[in-house]
């Protein structure tokens, strides 16, 4: 039993990061545009 629980939260620890990454590749893909607009009107 203690195993399973522990391959459980494992998984979930492993959901948890990816959708934190997949979180900051989104914001850093919106930001990116503006920063190079901003770089071609200097």
């Amino acid at each position: 039993m203690p195993a399973i629980a522990e391959l459980i939260g494992a998984t979930l620890a492993l959901v948890g990061v990816g959708i934190l990454t997949l979180c900051s590749v989104r914001s850093i893909t919106r930001r990116r545009p503006r920063q190079v607009v901003a770089d071609a009107e200097r």
